[in-house]
């Protein structure tokens, strides 16, 4: 007579821990994800879209009425004074100028420049060393280009970020 072979219990064998290992690891790294998900915020999701919508809608009418003035602006900066020469010269008393940081929301400038001569505006400002996206806005037109402190550059008619240093295509 033969002896059966001594069998071990199922916990003692290597191959069921590694069955249950792999789901066991999808299991924890999902609820990890949940948790990160949980209590990240996302910055571009907007509460608001519909006011965003109809503020998208503004700055199309305002860059096509500066498209049809043939606005442009040469924005440079010296010294801590930020100049903005606009050809042809508008009748506007005061513009505002919107320079967005890239990296950091408490950067953003928020400009009120003064006419100081005919298409000459001025304001004080202390910029970091980045590249701007700029908004001009007057009182029904709006100019938008890329600007670094250290570089004059052109405004051309467009939206948001578009345009910098040559007119925009329709």
């Amino acid at each position: 007579m033969q002896a059966s072979p001594v069998s071990t219990p199922w916990w003692r064998q290597p191959w069921p821990w590694a069955l249950i290992a792999l789901p066991a690891t999808m299991v924890v790294i999902g609820f990890t994800l949940l948790a990160v998900a949980m209590h990240g915020r996302d910055s571009l999701v907007t509460g608001h879209p519909y006011e965003r919508g109809l503020r998208l809608g503004s700055s199309l009418e305002q860059a096509q009425r500066a498209r049809q003035m043939g606005l442009s602006a040469r924005v440079s900066w010296h010294a801590g004074l930020l100049s903005v020469r606009l050809q042809p010269a508008p009748t506007d008393a005061l513009l505002h100028l919107h320079l967005r940081h890239p990296l950091r929301r408490s950067g953003d400038l928020d400009l009120v420049l003064q006419r100081t001569a005919p298409g000459v505006y001025q304001a004080t400002a202390v910029l970091d060393p980045v590249v701007y996206a700029a908004q001009l806005q007057g009182t029904d037109w709006s100019l938008s280009g890329r600007w670094r402190e250290d570089t004059p550059t052109t405004l051309w008619p467009g939206i948001g970020d578009a345009g910098g240093d040559a007119p925009q295509d329709d």
